[in-house]
């Protein structure tokens, strides 16, 4: 029985060991590829939807690297344990798919999102000429309501000041 990692590198074969860290090279490249393609499929569906674009999206991106790199390597580091059994390193080869498939439907999420919008977009704007009549009639009640209301407050009298006279006889009879 041998070894994935560690017999190939005890008995220097290295032509068994330099194919599984190809392996190992491909999936790693893989899953970084992956990210990278999400990362540009969100922010060209940011700018498409005129979103401000932080550095908070980019760190997001770092972290979700930062994750998914470490994930692969306890699954390489399970490759090596689970060698006696497996002669591929089977459980990196699954979390890299995995996460390519995840990363996948991130971007199509994406791009659904972008068609999403402008079919929105586009069915508000039918909806608005279908409605034509029904929102001048709005538009002119709200027009009346806003004329009216203009009115009712210029014809509204400010509380009264009392005169200076009075105010002045107030004061003289207080004073006495």
């Amino acid at each position: 029985m041998k070894l994935l990692f560690l017999s190939s590198a005890i008995t220097k074969e290295w032509n068994h060991l330099d194919g599984l860290f190809a392996v190992l090279a491909v999936l790693y490249t893989c899953v970084f590829l992956s990210v990278i393609v999400d990362l540009f499929f969100g922010v060209r569906r940011a700018r498409q939807l005129k979103i401000i674009r932080t550095s908070f999206g980019y760190r997001r991106t770092i972290t979700k690297l930062t994750g998914y790199f470490g994930l692969m390597i306890m699954l390489s580091i399970t490759d090596v344990v689970a060698s006696v059994v497996f002669k591929m390193p089977y459980f990196s080869v699954a979390g890299a798919i995995g996460i390519v498939l995840v990363e996948a439907k991130s971007v199509f999420e994406n791009l659904k999102q972008q068609e999403k919008s402008i079919a929105e977009v586009q069915q508000l704007l039918l909806k608005f000429f279908e409605n034509k009549e029904e929102i001048q009639t709005l538009v002119a009640f709200l027009n009346t309501q806003t004329q009216s209301t203009l009115r009712n407050d210029a014809s509204c009298e400010l509380p009264h000041r009392r005169p200076e006279t009075t105010r002045k006889a107030t004061l003289q009879t207080t004073k006495k």
